[in-house]
């Protein structure tokens, strides 16, 4: 199922890291979907994209953060409506005692995803 949001700005967390991400209102997402890490496909200007979506808690905040990481894709998306849909579950949210752990498993989801993305032809 394809879902329409319009990116918001964020907090930069995934800019400063090295893997910028499109945020969206988590709004009614966690009625169809369990949080965490899935595979998706994101529609921009009529070229489909590979990403990998974060539905879960913020980081060091109340509330859910809904954004997804696009591979090989760099441009300014900020209050335009996209449309993307998850394809596959990955792995529960965690907890990280480091913000270099985060990273390595931001690493970790990022080459699943291309490998994923080779072998099944998502």
């Amino acid at each position: 199922m394809w879902i329409r949001r319009k990116v918001k700005p964020g907090q930069q967390t995934g800019r400063k890291l090295g893997y910028p991400t499109l945020n969206f209102n988590a709004g009614n997402f966690g009625n169809d979907y369990k949080p965490g890490v899935y595979v998706c496909e994101v529609q921009i200007r009529n070229k489909t994209h590979k990403g990998a979506l974060y539905f879960g808690p913020k980081l060091g905040k109340p509330g859910f953060a809904l954004e997804i990481y696009i591979l090989d894709y760099s441009g300014n998306l900020y209050s335009q409506d996209i449309q993307f849909r998850p394809l596959r579950w990955i792995r529960a949210p965690q907890n990280f005692s480091s913000i270099e752990a985060l990273k390595k498993q931001i690493q970790k989801d990022i080459e699943y995803l291309k490998l994923e993305t080779r072998s099944s032809k998502i």
